[in-house]
Formats: structure tokens, C-alpha cells, sequence
């Protein structure tokens, strides 16, 4: 991405365990200006159609002020606004420059217009949207605080907006955390939720926002649930959701040698079979979840059974394709800017471009 010239660097990265907060020193790979050779978003020809496809149906869909909606010509919200957002920097673009620096500039000023119109006080959100039905009344939050903490070193001059922003969402998420650590069980995934609200404030830390939440707690909390069968309501979708979004935090917090963890990638795995719902009936939560997984994936690379994944779902979401460019939900979410935005972030990921908070 625009500004990284070395391919190590030593980051320092505030940890949130508990409510207090430590700094440690992390010596994390960072890829400069040329992923991996092998990099298929860069050297295959199919998955370079694909993206480049879906690229070009995804800018269509950013009005003027910046702002996207559900899908084209819809009224806008921050949820789809910010995941436009994410998926541009996952191709390489910035409002600082790149292929899509000039749409990232809108998009970013879309994201902080919505978050400054956006009521935040900590206390119950109100669910208007269908990404907020779907995955929990602060989803648009949660992806809003992502988006600007992966921007904010990459946005010269938007600094001061985007920190006052990020203040403001950062608040109001902790203030929203449960005692049991999750945020909310309202929705139709709550674990899904729960996941973005802990990834969102892991990249709000690794930016160098203060944060008084508990990761620990949520990493308790998704291990109870994944124990507790009781709640597998839904068949696969239910099932894949919880091991999905799961694994993301269970990955980083160091419970890689609990048996949950090694079935729940076992479950993935066998739900990801070809031809499988998984794929064939995939609905917004299941394109988020794809990007979630192939964040941990990616960073096994000697792992044999591990590494058929991201293949394996890149050659699914090439399959399922629409001819616009663009990928629709079949279940739930079924905003297509949303289910693009994830579809490309997931084909992308490949290149390194968003980080990936203490893996």
C-alpha cells in the first residue's frame, strides 16, 4: 500500500486485556510494494477478471457525496458506505493515492459525514438497516471503526476528523460492551457481531486508540458458545457463522491448542466442500465470513489442509459472480454493494493491504 517501503517493521501495538491497558513491541511482517509472486489477485488471469469486474460495478454504486447504499440508486448507509471503503484499500487505494485514490477521497468523506450523523452514546443502537437486523444494531458502527483505523495513516490532511471520529465510535462500543462480553444477542447472527465489535477495536489499538473494553472477555464468551450446542439454531448458517467469526478471534487470542479451535476449523472445512450452501446460498454473512477466515488462513501458509482455503474460496466466489461484476446475497443480507465489497476483500486479501491486528 501507498507509503510501506519496507517489508519489516516494528510496530507498536496497545494489547486491551481486561479493562486495562499495556503496550507491547510486536515484530510483524509487513509486505511492501510486490505481495508474494504467487499472489493469484496479481497473477491469475481469471481471479484479475473477477476483481477487476467487480471493481468497476462497486465504484458505480458511490454517489456523489461519497455514500453508498444497498445496492445502486439506494439511499445510503454507514454499514455498506464503510465496507466500499474497506474493500478499496484492500485493492491498494487510498485517498492518498492508487488505482481508486479519487473514489476513496468521496468515500471516506461519505463515511465521515454518516458517522457524525450517526446518534452515539453508548447506549442501545436501533436497528434500521438490513446489514443491522441481520448482524447486531452497531454493525454500521463496528465497520465504520474498521474502515477509519485502517484509513488513518493512509489519509493526509483528514487526520483531525478521522481521530475525532474514531473517538466517538470507540466510545460508544465500549460503553455497549455487555459483562459477558458479548454486544448484544438481538440480531441474527450475535456472534458475528460480537466478532466485528472485537476485531473493530483490535485495529482502533493497533492505530494507537485507547480502549477500555475486554478482549478476553469475548474470547471467554465465543468458547462458551461454541460449547454450548444448544444455541445452533439456524442448521449450516448458524453453524458456520459461530465457527467462522470465531476463529477469526480465537486465532489471535492464543486458544490455537483448544480442541474448539481444531473442530471448529474441521466444521469450516466440511462445510466448505464443493457445491456446498455455504456457497451456493451465501448471504452477506457468509461473504463477511469468508474475509474473516482467510485472515487467519493466510498466515498458515506450511499448513496443508489449511491452504486449501483461500483456493478454494476464490474459486467458489469466481464461480458465483454475477454478470455486472457484482455478488448477491441468496438469505439475509442481500445488499450487493455489502456482499461485493466482502466478495473482493476476500479475492484481495492476497495482496496484504489491511492489516491483520496481532496474528
Amino acid at each position: 500500500m501507498t507509503g510501506k517501503t519496507s517489508p519489516y517493521v516494528v510496530l507498536f501495538v496497545c494489547l486491551f486485556y481486561g479493562t486495562g491497558i499495556s503496550a507491547v513491541s510486536l515484530e510483524s511482517e509487513v509486505w511492501a510494494d510486490q505481495p508474494p509472486a504467487e499472489n493469484p489477485a496479481r497473477t491469475d488471469i481469471e481471479t484479475k477478471k473477477t476483481i477487476d469486474r467487480g471493481l468497476t460495478w462497486l465504484v458505480s454504486t458511490i454517489h456523489k457525496d461519497g455514500t453508498v447504499g444497498p445496492d445502486v440508486y439506494h439511499e445510503s448507509n454507514l454499514a455498506c458506505t464503510a465496507m466500499v471503503g474497506l474493500a478499496l484499500m484492500t485493492e491498494g487505494s487510498t485517498a492518498y493515492g492508487g488505482r481508486y485514490s479519487k473514489e476513496s477521497r468521496r468515500v471516506l468523506g461519505g463515511v465521515l459525514d454518516l458517522v457524525e450523523r450517526r446518534k452515539l452514546d453508548g447506549g442501545e443502537s436501533k436497528a434500521e438497516t438490513l446489514v443491522q437486523h441481520k448482524i447486531g444494531a452497531n454493525a454500521d458502527v463496528f465497520l465504520a471503526t474498521l474502515y477509519l483505523s485502517e484509513v488513518y495513516y493512509e489519509a493526509p490532511g483528514y487526520e483531525k476528523d478521522i481521530e475525532e471520529a474514531l473517538n466517538r465510535l470507540i466510545r460508544h462500543i465500549c460503553q455497549s460492551q455487555r459483562a459477558d462480553g458479548m454486544w448484544g444477542d438481538e440480531s441474527w447472527a450475535p456472534i458475528l457481531g460480537t466478532v466485528l465489535g472485537w476485531e473493530s477495536l483490535r485495529s482502533a489499538h493497533s492505530a494507537g486508540f485507547k480502549i477500555n473494553a475486554s478482549s478476553r472477555l469475548v474470547a471467554e464468551a465465543l468458547i462458551k458458545r461454541l460449547r454450548d450446542k444448544s444455541k445452533d439454531k439456524g442448521g449450516w448458517m448458524h453453524t458456520f457463522y459461530k465457527n467462522a467469526s470465531s476463529l477469526r478471534v480465537l486465532y489471535s487470542m492464543d486458544y490455537r491448542d483448544d480442541p474448539l479451535f481444531a473442530q471448529s476449523v474441521e466444521d469450516l472445512l466440511a462445510l466448505t466442500k464443493e457445491r456446498s450452501p455455504t456457497f451456493e446460498l451465501a448471504g452477506g454473512e457468509e461473504f463477511l465470513s469468508y474475509y474473516l477466515v482467510t485472515q487467519c488462513m493466510l498466515k498458515e501458509p506450511d499448513n496443508a489442509e489449511w491452504a486449501q482455503w483461500h483456493p478454494h474460496v476464490r474459486k467458489a466466489l469466481i464461480r458465483l459472480q454475477n454478470g455486472d461484476g457484482s455478488w448477491t446475497g441468496h438469505h439475509c443480507i442481500r445488499d450487493r454493494t455489502f456482499c461485493t465489497a466482502a466478495a473482493l476483500m476476500t479475492l484481495l486479501s492476497t495482496n496484504y493491504h489491511l492489516s491483520v491486528s496481532d496474528l
